[in-house]
């Protein structure tokens, strides 16, 4: 009788994680083709066009998905974001399983649910720059492997674990944060003795493969990228707006339970340890996720200080947030003894998810300008000689490629040259003013005042995303 109610229990729990997979699946194929493109989501599909092995970026592997994505899908925004879809839909699964082999089934579930309802999984699964969902998968599997083979003593999943990781820091090439988070929990917190001669010999094998990457640095690539631009903090990103971006995108609830999660050892352990204050950090699955979550964490809030580092580049270890809520969320449900409030907080949690979403699909358009839509007004209205002006050029050249664009930059470096030009000319001029990137350059709304004064308002397209205005209007200056 019991083996049978055994069964039958895991028959229920797999029916419920093939739900929680279609859910998640229904909802990244949701207006997938919806949403027009934003700006790095053109920069990704021209690049990826232009995609060879001469000229292959430091971070190949989206761009070759994206390549691949158009010419499977179609060249346009739902066959550039195919691929990424059904990588976002496939971390879904992975992190159900990374929560059964570290705790078991309720927290791999309730897991995935999390990542299956996050707005901002969904938004990155939606998005043809994809190197973040890729990072995701890859991270997720590195951790998957990578703990595998430690438990197990296997050579061969301390490879798969190198693979993994080494298409993670290919994905992107700060997620090689990921390296010393494993080897803090390898060196730290592992005990020497019980560290067999086998796995020293594996973890030797590991963290000696990824000796081997360090030379990149010495790349002309990847040294230019590291001091370029990009890769010095020009943005001045602090310490608390990494914080805020990774609490915000995995919700404020989530990292609350997440915390609760990373600093309680589960009862059985403590009752095994034989007292009731045995330090989490003793847990091996909580040890290991609070590696995972805290030490790219910490790296990156030291690093901000000098490198241009954003809160979002973290996206890839927004696993161990979510298999950290599940883990609070299943030892409180053990703790009130399976009664309605132990399902009661984990409800409220997904509900929170899911209210995000509703926003993302009804308030937010997707989180992205409309920029698709300002173009088809030009489109509607445009004659030969018109031209653009714009802080995106590449935009309007992607949009709508018969008028010239023109970079802002040429008004704001000589502003009256600019305009004599224009008066002496027949062009009329559509100025398409994205409120989110003149609020950086046109603070004082100088540029913005004199289109106002010269031109008349077509058109305005109000967006607003996570608190920030994403709004484009469109004036025609005749």
């Amino acid at each position: 009788m019991l083996k049978f109610s055994s069964k039958h229990c895991q028959k229920k729990l797999q029916s419920v994680a093939v739900l929680v997979v279609l859910i998640g699946a229904l909802l990244r194929f949701w207006h997938l083709g919806e949403w027009s493109f934003w700006k790095d989501e053109v920069f990704m599909v021209l690049d990826a066009k232009q995609l060879t092995v001469e000229n292959s970026p430091i971070n190949p592997i989206p761009y070759v998905a994206v390549k691949f994505s158009i010419a499977l899908a179609g060249d346009s925004e739902w066959g550039s974001r195919f691929i990424p879809c059904v990588i976002g839909i496939l971390s879904i699964p992975i992190i159900l399983g990374l929560g059964k082999t570290l705790f078991n089934w309720r927290v791999g579930i309730l897991a995935s649910a999390f990542v299956a309802f996050s707005s901002w999984h969904l938004f990155w699964s939606q998005n043809a720059r994809c190197s973040y969902i890729w990072t995701f998968l890859f991270a997720a599997l590195t951790a998957w492997f990578f703990y595998l083979s430690i438990e197990r003593d296997s050579t061969l999943l301390t490879f798969g674990a190198f693979l993994a990781c080494s298409c993670l820091i290919l994905s992107h090439l700060l997620s090689a944060f990921m390296v010393p988070a494993l080897a803090v929990y390898a060196v730290l917190f592992l005990r020497s003795d019980s560290c067999s001669r086998k796995r020293r010999f594996n973890l030797l094998l590991f963290f000696g493969l990824f000796a081997i990457p360090i030379l990149a640095l010495a790349h002309p690539k990847v040294h230019g990228y590291l001091f370029s631009g990009w890769g010095l903090n020009l943005w001045s990103r602090s310490p608390l707006y990494i914080v805020l971006t990774l609490v915000q995108g995995v919700s404020i609830p989530i990292a609350v339970a997440a915390f609760f999660g990373g600093v309680t050892a589960p009862r059985e352990h403590r009752e095994r340890e034989g007292s009731p204050t045995v330090s989490f950090l003793s847990h091996r699955p909580t040890r290991f996720l609070v590696c995972y979550a805290g030490v790219p964490l910490l790296l990156f809030l030291i690093a901000s200080q000098f490198q241009n580092v954003a809160g979002y580049y973290l996206f890839w270890t927004t696993p161990a947030y979510f298999l950290l809520a599940a883990v609070a969320c299943e030892r409180l449900y053990v703790k009130l003894g399976g009664t309605f409030f132990g399902v009661l907080v984990p409800c409220i949690l997904i509900l929170n998810l899911a209210a995000h979403d509703y926003l993302y699909f009804n308030v937010e358009n997707g989180g992205r300008p409309k920029w698709r839509e300002t173009f088809e007004v030009i489109r509607a209205h445009q004659i030969p000689t018109d031209k653009m002006v714009l802080s995106e050029p590449e935009m309007g050249r992607y949009y709508l490629t018969e008028l010239e664009a023109i970079h802002i930059g040429e008004m704001l470096d000589n502003a009256e040259a600019f305009e004599k030009r224009w008066l002496s000319s027949e062009h009329r001029l559509w100025f398409v003013v994205d409120v989110g990137s003149f609020n950086v350059f046109d603070a004082k709304e100088k540029v913005r005042e004199w289109i106002r004064r010269r031109g008349r308002m077509v058109r305005t397209f109000p967006t607003f995303s996570r608190a920030k205005d994403r709004t484009i209007h469109l004036y025609l200056l005749e």
